[in-house]
């Protein structure tokens, strides 16, 4: 059986109950259009590695190992989904159906990235994150600050991005400002808030809304 498809069920599990309570085995064959006898196959396994605790007649729920590693995976689905929709402009049902696909592949690393790329919203799944983003937690040696906090004349590294407004994230990206990346800030910018920076060798407007959506780690 492949990792995939148990993770399938641990998150269909998840979406039945999130995570409290049990689901009956018929409600569940229901919900992944599979049959009885095969979800009790499946659930067996998933005891005996103590993701779930099954006993027949009376439904499954999930462990607090199952719990986690399936709010894990179903944060990976929401990251994949949010990008295929609010960067790439994926219809909704297509996002969702190659999310599903893509949540089982995609590395706990690039996750984590992609996260600081497109602002992902905050949602319940985050405190399964094992590396969360700095759009969830900020802290460690260097200071992180939005783009119109950072003063005249500093330079740093992208850290994230941060908006509620896709459309802000989209023009940002395409603008080239990603994580990762080395900006620096002209000596002298206007009171308005809004930001002249560099980043290689091109020179970048932007107003106060789209800076204050960038956040850096600052450089001394």
């Amino acid at each position: 059986m492949t990792t995939g498809h148990r993770e399938d069920y641990l998150i269909s599990i998840l979406r039945l109950t999130e995570g409290e309570g049990t689901t009956k085995t018929t409600e569940l064959a229901a919900f992944m259009k599979v049959s009885a006898a095969s979800v009790s196959e499946m659930l067996k396994i998933l005891a005996a590695e103590g993701l779930v605790e099954y006993e027949k007649y009376k439904g499954v729920k999930l462990t607090d190992g199952g719990l986690n590693y399936a709010r894990h995976i179903r944060k990976k689905h929401h990251i994949m989904e949010r990008f295929l929709m609010d960067v790439l402009n994926v219809d909704g049902d297509t996002a969702h159906n190659e999310a599903c696909k893509m949540e089982h592949v995609l590395s706990d690393e690039s996750a984590v990235k992609i996260c600081q790329m497109i602002g992902t919203t905050v949602d319940c799944d985050c405190q399964s994150c094992t590396d969360p983003c700095k759009g969830v937690s900020i802290g460690g040696v260097t200071i992180t600050a939005a783009l119109t906090d950072v003063c005249p004349g500093g330079h740093g590294v992208i850290s994230h991005i941060k908006s509620g407004d896709a459309s802000v994230v989209k023009k940002l990206i395409l603008m080239g400002l990603v994580p990762g990346k080395e900006l620096a800030l002209d000596a002298d910018q206007p009171d308005s808030g809004s930001r002249v920076i560099h980043i290689g060798n091109s020179a970048i407007a932007l107003d106060a809304a789209l800076a204050s959506s960038v956040y850096v780690d600052t450089m001394d």
